[in-house]
């Protein structure tokens, strides 16, 4: 079992020797079961199924819960990646884990065919707007297929008895992605330039209204979007990713919790397979916090989370926990030598509290409605979250040691005469720049220019 926090964790700047490790212990005991099950029989890193876990919960309870602690406000998105070399089982633990929010999906997909059967039943002068279908699983799909489902799952005053194609889903939804690279490539609408694009991406992790003009000349007003995200990424993809020059200073990179395996283990082949009870289990405690409601075996049932606005506040012990990590972020902060890394500690301070709120769900799943103190967060969750924090801390350091050894891999093709001369002497400084103004037919007074900044 892990040690117990310490007010002030002993995480320096500099990576530690030994591979940190994301711990579960702080998780409810049927959730730390099913993790080491899925491990075990699957051959896959531990830290990969412990965020797709919290992913999953996170989705599934969505808008439903937002945690408040005093002065903010914060619902449960969080973002993860998985980072691997090609071959170390990355992508089917998140698939498996993820399975039960598929099987909610094809649920919401099935009462919006019927409602859509039924639509066209009706003369066409008849007929009020088509239904749209809703959906909580997100895969490839154009950012307006996203924005049309967040639009849909917009909180509203609609009747609850409303089909799912009315009404839309109201927790929120997940993008899930094999292959991360292939989110931002997508029409390279996040990497040149694409502010647009990458604006809408940042506001989605703060949860902060969006609008959207669509094509048709109907603006969306997306309130309060719940969008998560979990993807992997293979270990040599990591710079082409995240290291361009826009995502290096926007904040983007450090919304991701990493999780970075490196000594991948190759097993034999096994022909286990996980226990029918154990997946059973999980897809329960998924469906219960989907629902916000525990059905006993007595027919009665309990809601989970019993107010009517479902926020979570911090109680007392809980509290000075977060004002002691927070202080200690602040005190980190100062010290960073770079914005890059201060911006780490900052999104840790938020990521801290969702974390902590969706362990804090998971544990009253856990407890199926027998305690009473729903809406107020005991200490051992935001214990447990801060012990986690420390192991992202330390990845998205190693994440920025890696991104940042050399300046960002950009297509030359893609680069003005004056971005590639200024990427060559940003990457060569000291190279003379009488002998380069000779070499590629230029004046020396035009390689100063760039040199400084000043050239158009």
């Amino acid at each position: 079992m892990d040690e117990k926090i310490t007010i002030k964790p002993k995480v320096s700047l500099s990576l530690n020797k030994q591979r940190p490790e994301l711990p579960i212990d702080g998780l409810p005991a049927s959730i730390q079961n099913y993790i080491n099950e899925v491990c075990n029989i699957y051959h896959c890193p531990r830290e990969f199924v412990t965020t797709a876990v919290l992913a999953t919960a996170s989705t599934a309870v969505g808008k439903k819960v937002v945690g408040n602690e005093g002065i903010y406000k914060n619902p449960l998105v969080l973002w993860f990646v998985s980072v691997a070399r090609s071959g170390s089982n990355k992508s089917y633990p998140m698939k498996l884990v993820t399975q039960p929010l598929r099987r909610i999906d094809e649920e919401l997909y099935a009462e919006y065919k019927r409602e859509y059967d039924d639509w066209k039943t009706i003369p066409a002068k008849d007929r009020a707007d088509e239904p749209k279908c809703p959906a909580i699983v997100l895969d490839d799909c154009t950012d307006e297929r996203r924005s049309e489902i967040l639009f849909m799952n917009n909180d509203t005053n609609e009747p609850q008895n409303q089909s799912a194609a009315k009404r839309g889903n109201k927790r929120g939804a997940i993008g899930i992605y094999p292959e991360l690279k292939g989110m931002f490539d997508s029409k390279n609408q996040y990497q040149n330039g694409g502010t647009s694009a990458i604006s809408k991406l940042l506001r989605l992790f703060d949860c902060e209204d969006i609008k959207v003009d669509r094509k048709n000349g109907f603006t969306m007003l997306i309130k309060d979007p719940f969008f998560n995200i979990i993807g992997d990424l293979q270990t040599g993809m990591l710079r082409s990713t995240f290291g361009s020059e826009l995502f290096m200073t926007n904040g983007l990179n450090q919304r991701f919790l990493f999780s970075v395996a490196e000594d991948i283990e190759y097993p034999h082949r096994s022909h286990e397979t996980l226990p029918y009870g154990i997946a059973c289990e999980w897809a329960q405690t998924v469906r219960m916090l989907y629902e916000g409601i525990y059905h006993s075996p007595d027919g009665n049932h309990y809601t989970l989370v019993r107010s009517t606005d479902g926020e979570v506040s911090l109680g007392k012990e809980a509290d000075a926990l977060y004002d002691d990590y927070h202080n200690y972020l602040q005190d980190k902060k100062a010290m960073a030598d770079c914005d890059y890394v201060a911006s780490i500690y900052s999104k840790l301070q938020i990521q801290v509290l969702r974390y902590a709120g969706i362990v804090h769900v998971l544990d009253l799943a856990e407890q199926r409605g027998m305690r009473c103190d729903y809406n107020i967060m005991r200490k051992e969750p935001m214990e447990y979250a801060i012990r986690c924090m420390e192991y992202f801390e330390q990845m998205a350091l190693l994440v920025y040691s890696r991104i940042a050894e050399q300046p960002p891999v950009v297509k030359p093709e893609q680069m003005s005469k004056t971005e590639l001369l200024s990427a060559f002497l940003r990457l060569y400084p000291d190279v003379p720049q009488g002998q380069l103004a000779k070499l590629i037919g230029v004046s020396p007074a035009y390689i100063s220019k760039i040199k400084s900044g000043k050239a158009g």
